[in-house]
C-alpha cells in the first residue's frame, strides 16, 4: 500500500510534529538531544535546556538558530518559570513535554548523605512535578 504525504511549501513532506512546539528538559546531550533532533526532522519547533555552558553551546550548533537552548536547572523552580517565559516569548505555547532532566548517582546506602539524596530528588522528582 502506497503512503501520501502531504507537501509543505517548501516541497517536502510533512512531518507528524509539522507546527508543534516540543519542549525537552536534559535536551543538550543524550537521549533528550537525539529526541530533540528527530522532533526537528518531523517538523516541530525546539526548546531544550541543559545545565553545562558548553553542552548548551554544542546543542545550539546541533540544532541550529531556530532552536531555543536555555541554560535552566529543573530543580530550581525560578529556572522553571524562566525557561516558561522564554518558550511563551520565542514560540507563544507548548504542545509537547518531554520531562528528561534527570541525575543518578550510585553510592553504598551507608555511604548516602543527605546531599547526595537531596540532589537527586531535586532534580528526579521536585524537578519533574514542578516542570510538568
Amino acid at each position: 500500500m502506497e503512503r501520501s504525504f502531504q507537501k509543505r511549501k517548501d516541497g517536502r513532506n510533512m512531518g507528524k510534529l509539522d507546527g508543534k512546539v516540543a519542549v525537552i528538559t536534559g535536551g543538550t546531550t543524550g537521549i533528550g538531544l537525539a529526541t530533540a533532533k528527530l522532533f526537528q526532522q518531523e517538523g516541530a519547533q525546539v526548546a531544550v535546556t541543559g545545565r553545562s555552558p558548553g553542552t548548551l553551546a554544542e546543542a545550539q550548533q546541533e540544532l541550529g538558530p531556530g532552536a531555543l537552548v536555555v541554560q535552566s536547572d529543573t530543580g530550581k523552580l525560578s529556572d522553571i518559570d524562566k525557561l516558561i517565559g522564554q518558550v511563551r516569548a520565542k514560540f507563544g505555547r507548548i504542545d509537547i513535554l518531554f520531562a528528561n532532566a534527570g541525575t543518578g548517582k550510585v553510592a553504598p546506602i551507608e555511604q548516602v548523605d543527605e546531599a547526595l539524596f537531596d540532589e537527586q530528588f531535586r532534580t528526579n522528582v521536585k524537578g519533574l512535578y514542578f516542570t510538568v
